[in-house]
């Protein structure tokens, strides 16, 4: 019997047994990267909890906030031994770019150790991204880098959601509204505030806040209110919030308050407690019977009057009644929503609808609109008009099938007819296709260099609120770059004085910036599932103060855009003779008068709006000249804003165009007026984004608005490219002016200080 080789044998052996598959070893080497993961971040957030500085977070007003809108981060920090540190906060922008928010101001400095707060506003574009908070010594290095928790981070709400922000003890503001669980929004979301800490201490907190009701009912968060706590309420107010006080045994304490008062229409002179409730119940149909209330006694020298009652004594009080402050609006109710009374009555919810009912536009626009538009927001349309460059020329379809003809000509009878049967070269032909594609490469290289511009291109439209009741201004402008290459940008933003006094030497005041994007689901909207960062950079918003920042570090691609958002505030000096507006008696709806523009430059092709109608007045008003308005003829509002005319007896309406980019003067008398044109029966589109922006209201409310325009712009903006300042090319620059201008009411009918003209105790 033949045995095998001893050789071969013993080799197979050795090679079996000490030369494992190579598939085992990744296998173990998978196994352990596995198990490691895990054990490192354990490691990690034990290294946290055992690090002398902590860290705690609460994001938003009582955990809510909203996509798209600055929100208040409460940042605590604790540390054992003495800290001196600044915060920054990380997110995504409304394009998923990644961006860090920085503020000189939201400085640590513990020399002791123990705990400080520092509020931090930030804006978020997407609603589950990650939010990380960073803490760094004077140096720059990082000494605590961690991610907020899903209890931390808070609930984020749609940009378009209605939110009412509840002060008071137990407002139970959700009693109207039917509200489901989880992740999913009744008709609008609230957050109550019962305690100081909670109370932001800068205006822009509230920014996406539609109603603010403020109780005044807790007498322990009265007495706790800081001055920065009360001047951002007074502020959001000013700028465009709609505020509701519910003001009844607490009130004096709060009338104390500087910045509250500023807000009444007249004097706040005490409080009474044996108020008819009878006027509300009638009002709302209520089968139960309230108790007599406890009112405060306010007397108003201007505003309207929903509803009057009466004390037991016979003294007419207003009951509910609203007035314009600024650009915002007050509603006020004189008794306490969570007093005893009020909370046990059954029609308490129908009382909250009604408080609501003018809060937010109701959608009502065209159904499928945003199927072919991608937006339903006027917001988006706006964005829309800011991305068209008039100095940018975007190929189409047309053109690149004629190109492509030119080629297919060229290498079919050109190379057939001529080169072949003509010349008879037939092997030419690869010389001439060589040099037709090579010639049509640089014929469209051309026209690149021709249509798209290598300088950097900046659209922008700014909205300049002027105030005489306030003496305020307040300036927004919405801007889109175009970079023609790519590249790494910085942005400052500054603007000059409006004011009659200021000179052209004066210097520039500097501006707040921050990115600026729009609701929905399409591309570029904060709901969108498409990412279009595209691998840019992180880039930074640093801010020296709460009313000034720039943006560093932002990433362009090649032919890329960018939305952009920066305002500014200041105060300026107005005639007090300036205005002599009042309504004609008997007719609360028709003005006479005249007034002056306070400001230092001209307003061109202006409009007088107030109570519905439209008043023409001169298309040139020099700086100090006086308008008068006796012998204009007001047309009816929303003919005006809809252009309806009679044409051969019938009458006509220029049809509103969602899709239209060229009219961007026409899209901001419509952020303006919206509700007064129609609103989204006329539009197509919604409101709620800028909504802010909307002065309907004030039209009611013994306010006349003056809407023109600014020949020259009002801010400057300055970049840099890689580090190199660059000068952009001039694109659509439109500069709008809103002038409010208090009314006197000449009727006494229609007067609350003369239907109510409530003794001094």
């Amino acid at each position: 019997m033949t045995q095998p080789p001893i050789f071969n044998v013993g080799c197979e052996t050795k090679l079996s047994m000490h030369s494992p598959r190579p598939s085992g070893l990744w296998r173990v080497l998978f196994c352990c990267l596995m198990f490691s993961v895990p054990f490192w971040h354990t490691v990690r957030l034990w290294a946290q909890s055992d690090s002398p500085v902590q860290c705690t977070v609460t994001s938003g007003l009582a955990g809510l906030w909203k996509v798209g809108f600055d929100t208040r981060h409460e940042v605590t920090i604790q540390s054992a031994k003495a800290l001196r540190a600044t915060v920054q906060l990380q997110t995504v922008d409304g394009d998923g770019v990644p961006v860090t928010y920085r503020n000189d101001t939201w400085t640590v400095d513990l020399a002791d150790g123990g705990s400080q707060r520092v509020e931090v506003i930030a804006k978020h574009g997407r609603s589950n991204r990650p939010i990380r908070i960073q803490l760094l010594d004077p140096q720059g290095a990082l000494l605590v880098d961690r991610l907020l928790t899903e209890s931390e981070r808070g609930s984020p709400l749609p940009a378009h959601q209605p939110w009412i922000v509840g002060i008071g003890s137990e407002l139970r503001l959700a009693d109207a509204a039917m509200k489901s669980v989880g992740l999913s929004y009744g008709e609008y979301s609230v957050s109550e505030l019962t305690r100081s800490v909670e109370l932001a201490s800068q205006a822009a907190a509230y920014a996406g806040v539609d109603v603010i009701l403020f109780s005044s009912s807790n007498a322990d968060l009265n007495a706790s209110f800081t001055e920065p706590q009360r001047q951002a309420i007074e502020s959001w107010v000013r700028t465009g919030g709609y505020l509701v006080l519910t003001w009844g045994r607490g009130a004096p304490s709060l009338a104390a308050y500087p910045e509250f008062t500023a807000m009444l229409p007249g004097e706040l002179v005490g409080t009474a407690s044996d108020c008819e409730p009878s006027p509300i119940e009638s009002l709302l149909g209520s089968q139960q019977q309230l108790q007599p209330l406890e009112c405060a006694l306010l007397r108003m020298n201007s505003g309207r009057v929903d509803v009057g009652t009466v004390t037991a004594t016979r003294v007419k009080l207003p009951f509910i009644a609203r007035w314009a402050y600024g650009f915002g609006n007050v509603l006020w109710m004189a008794t306490e929503l969570d007093s005893p009374q009020i909370l046990a009555w059954d029609t308490r919810s129908g009382l909250l609808k009604y408080l609501f009912k003018e809060a937010w536009e109701k959608k009502d626009g065209k159904p499928g609109i945003e199927a072919f538009l991608a937006y339903e927001d006027l917001s988006g349309q706006l964005n829309a008009s800011l991305d068209a460059f008039p100095s940018l020329r975007l190929g189409n379809l047309g053109q690149l099938v004629l190109i492509a003809g030119l080629l297919a000509l060229i290498i079919g009878p050109f190379d057939y007819f001529v080169v072949s049967k003509y010349w008879k070269r037939p092997r030419w032909t690869w010389w001439t296709l060589c040099i037709a594609s090579t010639a049509i490469m640089i014929f469209a290289s051309g026209l690149t260099q021709a249509w798209k511009p290598d300088l950097p291109s900046i659209n922008y439209v700014e909205l300049i609120d002027v105030d005489d009741q306030t003496n305020t201004l307040h300036g927004r402008a919405f801007a889109h770059t175009y970079s023609g290459r790519r590249g790494i940008y910085d942005f400052l933003v500054h603007h000059r004085s409006l004011s009659a006094q200021s000179t052209r030497e004066a210097k520039p005041g500097a501006n707040r910036i921050d990115w600026f994007g729009q609701p929905g689901k399409g591309l570029g909207g904060f709901d969108s599932n498409v990412s279009t960062q595209l691998g840019l950079p992180a880039y930074e918003v640093h801010a020296t103060s709460d009313s000034s920042s720039a943006l560093d570090g932002i990433g362009f691609p090649a032919a890329g855009t960018k939305a952009f958002f920066s305002d500014w505030s200041e105060s300026i000096e107005l005639d007090e003779g300036g205005n002599a507006l009042s309504t004609i008696s008997g007719k609360d709806d028709l003005l006479q008068g005249s007034f002056t523009n306070p400001l230092g430059v001209e307003l061109l092709d202006a409009t007088l709006y107030f109570a519905g109608r439209s008043y023409t007045i001169p298309a040139r008003i020099r700086p100090g000249e006086r308008v008068p308005i006796t012998t204009t003829i007001p047309k009816d509002i929303a003919r005006r804003l809809q252009r309806r005319t009679f044409v051969a007896g019938e009458e006509q309406g220029v049809e509103w165009n969602p899709a239209d980019t060229g009219s961007i003067e026409r899209l901001m008398e419509l952020l303006s007026f919206h509700q007064s044109a129609g609103a989204a029966a006329y539009t197509g589109l919604s409101h709620r984004y800028l909504s802010k922006l909307d002065c309907s209201d004030l039209l009611k409310l013994e306010r006349a608005i003056v809407f023109g325009f600014v020949a020259e712009p009002v801010t400057s903006w300055t970049l840099r490219r890689n580090e190199i300042p660059v000068q952009a090319i001039g694109g659509k620059q439109r500069s709008v002016v809103r002038l409010a201008l208090q009314v006197q009411n000449n009727n006494p009918s229609s007067s609350p200080s003369r239907e109510y003209p409530i003794p001094t105790p």
